[in-house]
């Protein structure tokens, strides 16, 4: 099967994202007190330097960053705008060569305390013996969380990857298919259309591989993913998703995948039947849309993302659902939406303890959803970017519940 090459190429970050992403990451330093940060995950690398070729990036309060790279220093070269690289060999050198650089070793020296094994974070306490180190996360977090009119326009291509990979799927969604292979059309696809197969999460085992294809009240099965919809999988090695479940008439089957194009994620959830479905599927998908919309009347820049998810919940409990809404019983997750970009599980999250206001610039995946043991998972999801007039859908397929 050949590409489709009506769809744009990745292209390198603009050297302007970069600079404008490094002056705000300081000024958040600044106002924290941190006089340096070391970054080494991948995500986070190529955020504030356009590549992720393996090393260590040094971003001083005041002054250009110095990346470290330990392979593949000249495609670094290629691929970021930085100026300031250097090839090392061991972590324990990156000290003595800042100081050749002319910064001295920070009071106070950020990390990534989310992600950063603990080995690792132990090294670095060690080589920098005159340094304390304070986690940076929540700062790195924020910083990702404004996404330019770049990102978004990556983003929205996403959306488009999805959007077009949905009009296809009548082609290929007939009787006597099983979950399995229903994914690997549906993944073919999606790869043809420039999608770059991995998909990132932040969270510790956080595990994902494209999103989840699931049918009947096997697609009801909760997971080990902290997510509303689980299913079986194809074992316990990776008890999540699609599994050899053969697709049987009537019964929900949802297609919750998500794009990505030039490394940023959309978000999207569509419902699918082989031959009508039973009334109460479409009474909740009915509902779940109604959730949605509630959402998207009255998000705004300023509204509390908690007040968001309490709107949710009064409206799933308004139209009969409470029980079943992002979960049935003890299995519900405490969220309705979470914010995407680089990776798939960014900030801001629309739940009830995150009282942050929203803001012009956030992008959210709001995923209304409902488990109804007897019959499934039924819902919607859809990626959206918050500007100051309100809601601007970045996923724009159509959202009917589609009968085959």
């Amino acid at each position: 099967m050949n590409p489709d090459r009506s769809f744009p190429q990745p292209a390198f970050v603009p050297p302007s994202e970069i600079e404008n992403r490094i002056k705000r990451f300081q000024e958040l330093m600044i106002r924290e007190d941190l006089e340096g940060v070391l970054l080494a995950q991948n995500a986070d690398l190529f955020y504030f330097s356009g590549t992720m070729q393996p090393g260590w990036l040094y971003i001083p309060a005041e002054g250009d960053p110095v990346y470290f790279i330990r392979r593949n220093l000249e495609r670094a070269q290629e691929e970021s705008p930085l100026t300031q690289m250097q090839p090392f060999r061991s972590l324990k050198e990156i000290p003595a060569l800042l100081r050749e650089a002319g910064l001295s070793a920070p009071r106070l020296l950020g990390v990534e305390g989310d992600v950063l094994p603990a080995q690792l974070y132990l090294q670095v306490e060690s080589f920098f013996k005159t340094s304390r180190l304070r986690d940076a996360s929540l700062l790195i977090r924020k910083c990702r969380m404004l996404k330019s009119a770049w990102e978004i326009e990556n983003i929205r291509q996403a959306g488009e990857i999805l959007k077009e990979m949905i009009r296809e799927v009548p082609s290929f969604l007939k009787p006597g298919l099983s979950e399995l292979e229903l994914a690997a059309a549906v993944e073919a696809s999606l790869r043809r259309k420039g999608h770059q197969g991995l998909i990132r999460s932040r969270g510790f085992n956080q595990e994902m591989f494209y999103g989840h294809i699931l049918s009947g009240p096997e697609g009801a099965q909760p997971s080990y993913l902290d997510s509303p919809s689980g299913g079986r999988g194809l074992g316990p090695a990776f008890g999540q998703g699609v599994g050899q479940k053969i697709l049987r008439p009537g019964e929900p089957i949802s297609i919750d995948y998500v794009g990505c194009f030039n490394g940023y994620h959309a978000d999207q959830t569509r419902m699918f039947s082989l031959g009508p479905p039973p009334e109460p599927v479409i009474k909740a998908y009915q509902a779940a849309r109604d959730i949605q919309e509630t959402l998207v009347l009255r998000a705004q820049p300023g509204i509390l993302c908690s007040q968001l998810y309490f709107w949710a919940e009064e409206e799933s409990i308004k139209l009969g659902y409470g029980p079943f809404f992002m979960g049935h019983k003890a299995h519900k997750v405490s969220y309705v939406g979470h914010g995407v970009g680089l990776e798939v599980d960014e900030l801001p999250v629309v739940g009830p303890k995150f009282d942050w206001p929203l803001e012009a610039g956030m992008v959210l995946a709001l995923e209304p959803k409902m488990i109804l043991p007897e019959f499934g998972m039924v819902g919607i999801e859809n990626t959206f970017h918050i500007t100051e007039n309100g809601l601007e859908p970045l996923t724009t397929g159509g959202e009917a519940f589609q009968v085959l």
